[in-house]
């Protein structure tokens, strides 16, 4: 039986640091046979377009944000894990190259700011999969900001709406919220599609775009899936406020 673990948003450097390093402790204990990073594994704050003339426009550049995530995420999983590793594109990992061609196009380049270029993923053996990755009979990963899927207002709701225009099950990220829905359908009810969001790994109170009260309805989790053959079984870690979690009776802090 395969096992994979799937990261929801991290969004570094805004992550919840205790939860970042308590999921790379268990993938080490784990090894799960793969991982998927849903996207949105930085923020890239400074080439944002609510941070155009503001002070958080000249804050930490792309480069810096990128090194930052390689130090506290990238080499971290590699010093205990050397299984394959999957980043998917996001709305996020796309600021810089809009930035560019949107504010300086003379200077745009298609490759030299590519977020897998930037975090130098090539280097650590790991993959990127700039829109969507079928992992599983049945399953696609996809980062969730795709034009054409309907956002919903409920934890889930916005993966099965992904998953009915797909016609295949969807894992995504994008929403943080943290929701498994499935919907079945045909005779003898013979099809059954789920629509699967992981949540987010951040620190809410580093979001100051959520205002001073820091109001979201979010939930902190990520994903570990079970594939036997055809069968694809699901399953949402949640992850408390102090960074921690359980999976299969293990307490990670």
């Amino acid at each position: 039986m395969k096992r994979i673990v799937l990261i929801s948003d991290l969004q570094m450097p805004l992550e919840h640091r205790r939860a970042n390093r308590a999921v790379i402790n268990f993938i080490h204990d784990y090894q799960p046979d793969e991982v998927i990073n849903i996207g949105d594994i930085n923020d890239y704050t400074a080439p944002g377009r609510w941070s155009a003339g503001q002070r958080a426009e000249y804050g930490m550049n792309v480069r810096q944000e990128a090194a930052y995530t390689r130090r506290n995420h990238v080499e971290p999983i590699r010093s205990g894990y050397d299984g394959p590793y999957v980043l998917l594109g996001s709305n996020h990992g796309e600021r810089p190259q809009r930035y560019l061609s949107d504010r300086a196009p003379a200077l745009y380049d298609s490759e030299t700011f590519r977020e897998d270029k930037l975090l130098r993923l090539a280097d650590y053996g790991m993959r990127f999969e700039p829109k969507r990755y079928d992992f599983a009979p049945g399953w696609s990963a996809i980062h969730g900001h795709a034009r054409g899927i309907s956002l919903a207002r409920y934890a889930g709701g916005t993966a099965i709406n992904a998953a009915r225009k797909l016609q295949r099950s969807v894992v995504m990220g994008h929403t943080h919220r943290a929701g498994i829905v499935s919907e079945t359908t045909g005779p003898e009810a013979s099809r059954t599609l789920t629509g699967v969001e992981l949540g987010h790994l951040m620190d809410i109170r580093k979001a100051a775009y959520l205002g001073t009260e820091r109001l979201a309805n979010w939930q902190m989790a990520f994903g570990l899936f079970y594939v036997d053959g055809a069968t694809v079984v699901p399953h949402l870690i949640p992850v408390q406020r102090n960074g921690s979690f359980v999976v299969e009776g293990e307490h990670y802090k």
